[in-house]
């Protein structure tokens, strides 16, 4: 039955086909509503907006954070193979450091925060409520539109993404990018933060702000020109890391996010604009398991390069690539 429910949801949509074989269910099947909702989130997220301020958009990810080393450990609750109490200590270094995001912004005249939970090591429910800015709009758990940024709209002024991690195949520390081993648009290498870049500036939000470490900045700056950096760390692998005092490093992010705002209002941040359509290239991690590259191969206007892992995409809508990415992460993660 559950299976039946999935497919007729599936085919209800316009960017899925599915073939005689039904959708492997990677989550529960009543979690489905949710993952394909973009217009929906976005309309919800402008209603609850107070359009007459400075509005702040800010992705919470973990392996940017300062001292994160190993996401095994430090990321992960017991129950999927991690430490509760190494979890829960960054836990609140995420939550402390967008909060210090969040303090540098107003000092510059934001008046108005949007937090989206952006890291899937535990469905993107990591931030703590109860110690976060009461001031913010907290967007949490899974399945949601477009994953990390679920209701982003065009009444946005500025996206930041704090905790960011440097794309798949760097020394970053635990370098990685979404599902994919690459993504291209309009042959443009993209991280996490430039896709955040590429979704912002389709609707004319520009990226101003990305916490990480060294190479995450540095990657960041040749694909959003302009934007504020902020340097947590320095990689010295993939896991390890030359690493600041969290007090230290909460200063020098409400110092860059003072500066990105007092940036963005005078002009010198814009948004990033690719020339549509847009031309998508996405190759899925080599570690995937067969059936997620034939479940990948079923998305609507997705087009497979041969029979390998490799996939391109056309389209003039920003949004659907979107939720394209939100398609790929929903056959990938588990519950």
């Amino acid at each position: 039955m559950a299976a039946a429910v999935m497919a007729v949801l599936l085919s209800a949509h316009p960017l899925i086909r599915l073939s005689a074989q039904a959708a492997r269910d990677t989550t529960p099947a009543e979690s489905m509503p949710g993952v394909l909702e973009a217009a929906q989130a976005r309309e919800l997220l402008t209603r609850l907006m107070d359009r007459r301020g400075f509005t702040v958009y800010i992705i919470g990810d973990m392996e940017g954070l300062a001292s994160v080393v190993r996401n095994a450990t430090e990321m992960r609750p017991e129950h999927r193979g991690g430490n509760d109490r190494e979890h829960q200590r960054f836990r609140q270094e995420l939550t402390d450091e967008i909060n210090a995001a969040i303090a540098g912004a107003r000092e510059a005249g934001a008046t108005q925060f949007v937090v989206n939970d952006g890291h899937g090591g535990t469905l993107f429910r990591n931030t703590l409520p109860e110690r976060l800015d009461e001031s913010a709009i907290l967007i949490r758990g899974y399945p949601k539109p477009v994953v990390m940024e679920t209701g982003l709209n065009p009444e946005v002024d500025v996206i930041f993404m704090v905790g960011a991690h440097a794309n798949a195949g760097t020394m970053g520390v635990i370098a990685h990018n979404f599902a994919f081993d690459s993504f291209t648009v309009n042959g443009t290498v993209l991280n996490e933060s430039g896709i955040a870049a590429f979704l912002g500036g389709s609707m004319g939000v520009p990226f101003g702000l990305t916490v990480g470490d060294d190479i995450v900045a540095a990657e960041t700056a040749t694909m959003v020109p302009g934007v504020e950096t902020v340097v947590v760390k320095i990689a010295t692998s993939r896991s390890s890391a030359m690493t600041l005092a969290p007090a230290v490093a909460h200063r020098m992010i409400r110092e860059g996010a003072a500066r990105a705002v007092r940036r963005v209002r005078s002009g010198q941040i814009r948004p990033l604009t690719f020339e549509r359509p847009y031309r998508v290239r996405f190759c899925l991690r080599r570690t995937y398991e067969p059936w997620v590259v034939e479940e990948t191969a079923r998305i609507r206007n997705v087009t497979r390069e041969g029979t390998g892992r490799c996939f391109a995409m056309t389209t003039n809508d920003a949004e659907e690539v979107g939720t394209l990415l939100n398609v790929v992460e929903w056959i990938v993660l588990k519950p």
